[in-house]
């Protein structure tokens, strides 16, 4: 279906390029349009700003990959608990023991699901 549209639009555009005329271009006409150009100038209302600086994407992504990795790292080694409120740390220390192997990850699904009790 749409190669048929296309080839009507094909075969109707192709009609219509038949009836362009290319249009005549007045001896001079490119060098009267240049001077009027100049001979305007600048508006005094005009402001130029400073080109814009490239910002490196690798400037902005690392501080923010450290710092994802660092909470990470501190939730892991529990560093980071007193500085947590209770009601995320709570349920977690209340069955927690020494041998529990958590690395942190579980903690952060429950909290980021709102799973607070």
């Amino acid at each position: 279906m749409e190669n048929s549209e296309n080839s009507k639009m094909d075969m109707v555009f192709g009609k219509l390029m038949q009836r362009a005329s290319q249009p005549s271009v007045p001896v001079g006409a490119e060098g009267r349009v240049m001077a009027a150009i100049a001979a305007t100038g600048k508006p005094s209302n005009v402001v130029q700003f400073a080109p814009h600086r490239t910002v490196n994407r690798w400037a902005v992504g690392l501080p923010l990959a450290a710092s994802l990795l660092l909470g990470i790292f501190l939730g892991a080694k529990g560093t980071l608990d007193n500085y947590l409120p209770d009601s995320v740390i709570g349920s977690t220390l209340a069955g927690a023991s020494d041998s529990d192997l958590s690395s942190g990850l579980d903690d952060i699904e429950n909290y980021s699901d709102g799973e607070l009790t």
